[in-house]
This record gives structure tokens, C-alpha cells and sequence, in this order.
């Protein structure tokens, strides 16, 4: 059973996990080739009009955040939510290696969360550069809010053992998740984020490790208990 959970919860958090990552707005080709073309025989005074229209305004530049501050946005959202399940865990399990994982966690992500808040205090972006939309912003803030909460909602459902793999598996999907956007910041991301990447792979990695691990140990005991009552 306990397994079954295990698996379950894999599914379910690749099914809510997958949060949209926001693709940066260019001033310059932020319309569609249909509207930048103006309209033949067009005034002076047309063309003005066009222009402020077509040119966003220095107080809604303001509003949107540039590629690397949506990034350490996201980032800092998604340690957070690693920190409060783990701390689910710590409430919810007794069992030993369980609890001495999900207080590196809480340790590890405290402090990768620490580490983006002082990159964000003396980062200055100032009104230049691209910047992402507001709304793709809000709707991948909100998105993954939803997901915290189903995943909490799933994870209160059980208690022992279920509990136990059923957090492992979110575990699994969760770090892999965070490890694949942690190595596309690496390899493609702004040049001033990828030393804190490397910096949080190494992290992130040992914490997958060490969840497989576990996994594979509780199995293996349900398993082997299984077999023993048969017997």
C-alpha cells in the first residue's frame, strides 16, 4: 500500500508541478508584425498618437519585474514551499532518517532562500533591459500557490507509513523539477544568477539522492515484511 502511495504521489505532483516559466517582453517586438505597420496617409498628429500607444509607460515598466528578478521570484516561491512541507513532514513522521532529511531541507533551503534575498537587496535593474509581463507573473505566482495547496491537501490525506513514502515521492518530483530549471539558469540563464545555481545544484541534487535512497529503503522493508507474513 504504502507503495502504491508512493507512486501516486509522483503522479499527481508531475500532473500540478509543471508551473509555467515567464518568457521576458522585448520592447521593440513586444506587438504583432499586424500593428506595427502604420496605416498609409496617416497625420502628424496620428503618428503621435500611435506612438504613445505602441511605447509602455515608465510607471508600467516599473510594475514589471526584469528576467532576473521573475527568476529569484520563482526561486524564492519555490524554496519556501519546500521548507513549509518539509516541516509538514517533521510534524507528521517519526521515523528517524525521515526526520534528519527533512531538517537539511529546511537547513538548505533557508539558506539558498537567504542567499536570494541578498542577491535581490543589492541587484539594480534599474528602468532597462527586458521585463516580463505582470500578468504571466501573477498567473505563475497564483499557479503555483494552487499547487502548494493540493499537494498539502494530498499530503494530509495519510498518516504512517503512508505518509512516509507518499512525501518521498513529492519529494522526488519536486527536487527534479527544481534541479532541471536550476541547470537551465546555469547553462542559459542571466550571467548574475548562475554562480547562486551552481551554488544550489549541488544542494538540490543531494537532496533527490537522499530521497530515492529512503524510498528505495521503505520499500524494500514493506517488502520484505510482506514476504514474512505470507510465509
Amino acid at each position: 500500500m504504502s507503495k502504491m502511495r508512493f507512486t501516486l504521489a509522483v503522479a499527481a505532483l508531475t500532473a500540478v508541478s509543471g508551473l509555467p516559466q515567464a518568457q521576458a517582453q522585448q520592447n521593440d517586438n513586444g506587438l504583432n508584425n499586424g500593428i506595427n505597420q502604420l496605416p498609409p496617409q496617416t497625420t502628424e498628429l496620428d503618428n503621435q498618437r500611435y506612438e504613445a500607444r505602441r511605447a509602455p509607460t515608465s510607471s508600467s515598466r516599473q510594475q514589471q519585474l526584469s528576467v532576473t528578478e521573475a527568476i529569484v521570484q520563482k526561486l524564492q516561491k519555490a524554496n519556501e514551499n519546500e521548507i513549509e512541507l518539509a516541516k509538514l513532514a517533521m510534524e507528521k513522521t517519526d521515523h528517524q532518517e525521515l526526520k534528519q532529511l527533512t531538517e537539511t531541507i529546511v537547513r538548505d533551503h533557508e539558506a539558498i532562500n537567504q542567499k536570494l534575498r541578498q542577491f535581490s537587496q543589492q541587484y539594480q535593474t534599474g528602468n532597462q533591459g527586458p521585463r516580463v509581463p505582470q500578468q504571466l507573473c501573477q498567473i505563475a505566482d497564483q499557479a503555483c500557490d494552487n499547487a502548494m495547496r493540493m499537494t498539502r491537501d494530498m499530503l494530509n490525506r495519510y498518516e504512517g507509513q503512508d505518509f512516509q513514502m507518499a512525501f518521498l515521492g513529492q519529494q522526488c518530483v519536486a527536487h527534479t523539477m527544481m534541479l532541471a530549471e536550476l541547470k537551465a539558469i546555469e547553462s542559459t540563464g542571466p550571467q548574475e544568477l548562475q554562480p547562486l545555481a551552481q551554488e544550489a545544484i549541488s544542494k538540490v541534487e543531494s537532496h533527490l539522492e537522499k530521497a530515492k535512497q529512503l524510498a528505495k529503503k521503505l520499500e524494500d522493508k514493506e517488502d520484505g515484511g510482506s514476504r514474512t507474513n505470507r510465509s
